[in-house]
């Protein structure tokens, strides 16, 4: 907005002596205004700027969170910028994946259609919960988004699936969860929290990226192992997943594991034209956290803030027994403005 030129503006009558007199003090006046609307115009630039960096940067980094750090995330994108229903969506534009007419991934593609249709559809209906905040994660850690296709696959977005000893929604063995840094004992099992394991499973994904500089590559080592990938790498003296695949350098479930992802992934680019329909509205992750070291119980603590305890179990999936562990502290997720109340019942708990 301007500055009001009754600041600064002359009577016309005044003498010119008058004018010379009033002419500094003013435009000194106005370049003080001009600077400090600058700064507001700019302060306000940078907040909303930052807001979203800000999301990225707690999603990204794994820490035990001050008390009152909290998560919010709001106005998520609508669901055809996630799950394309035109060549205009975001996956559509950001491709940085090769799917190509592989006979392997036109069989999956047909199986999801046909006999998987079911399980894929009911995959499309929980991914609505976790897309938006997962796809985030990926992205901060420099893995393409559409690399969700492997939670379609793993876990069919179900936190408690489990398989030979992996676990959660990437199906991690625990051995890896803990390399990454993920907390998996009898108290525990972060392999079942969206946003943790999501953070884990993107560092392990662009770590065999980094090794084999192929995404292709590191679907295969994310399902054999580095040293398998590598291993079929020198033998056919190759550095395609097609040619050392075509030469059975790889296990037969990872030959068919690769094709299966970047089945998914394709019909995810274009569901309508594969006859699946866009999950309904995204749903917020909205919470806060705060730092306990007791050992809580969760049906305790949805009494003293007065909420479900199953709202609580959803914040805090990574919790085997619906308590806190007594050998150390946690962070525990409350619904957004339940921290006062909660506050306020546990010094009460403690000073009896």
């Amino acid at each position: 907005m301007a500055p009001d030129s009754r600041l600064w503006r002359h009577q016309l009558g005044e003498a010119l002596t008058g004018f010379r007199r009033i002419l500094p003090k003013a435009a000194v006046l106005f370049f003080l205004i001009l600077v400090l609307l600058s700064s507001n115009a700019e302060a306000k630039a940078q907040a909303i700027g930052g807001s979203m960096s800000a999301v990225s940067a707690q999603l990204a980094v794994h820490e035990k969170p001050a008390q009152g750090d909290s998560l919010m995330l709001a106005s998520l994108p609508p669901t055809s910028n996630l799950f394309n229903s035109s060549p205009a969506g975001r996956w559509s534009s950001r491709i940085q994946i090769p799917i190509n007419d592989q006979p392997l991934i036109q069989k999956f593609v047909r199986f999801y259609q046909e006999q998987g249709r079911r399980t894929f559809k009911e995959s499309l209906d929980r991914s609505r919960f976790y897309v938006p905040i997962m796809t985030e994660i990926l992205e901060c850690h420099g893995v393409p988004p559409e690399m969700i296709s492997v939670v379609m696959v793993e876990s069919a977005f179900r936190r408690n699936a489990s398989h030979k000893g992996a676990g959660g929604y990437w199906q991690l063995l625990a051995p890896t969860a803990r390399a990454m840094g993920l907390r998996v004992d009898g108290w525990v099992d972060e392999r079942r929290d969206p946003i943790k394991s999501t953070r884990a499973a993107a560092k392990y994904l662009r770590s065999f990226y980094e090794q084999f500089d192929s995404w292709t590559l590191a679907l295969a080592a994310y399902n054999a192992g580095g040293g398998s990938v590598q291993s079929a790498l020198r033998r056919s003296r190759a550095n395609d997943f097609w040619e050392i695949s075509k030469r059975g350098r790889l296990p037969l479930i990872t030959r068919h594991y690769v094709p299966k992802v970047l089945a998914a992934m394709h019909i995810m680019q274009n569901l309508e034209k594969h006859g699946f329909k866009s999950p309904g509205q995204f749903s917020n992750y909205d919470y806060e956290s705060i730092w306990v070291q007791a050992p809580l119980r969760l049906e305790q603590v949805a009494q003293w803030i007065d909420v479900p305890m199953t709202q609580l179990q959803e914040l805090n999936p990574s919790l085997r027994l619906d308590t806190l562990p007594p050998d150390s502290g946690y962070a525990l997720r409350l619904p957004s403005g339940g921290r006062d109340k909660f506050d306020i019942a546990f010094e009460d708990h403690f000073r009896k």
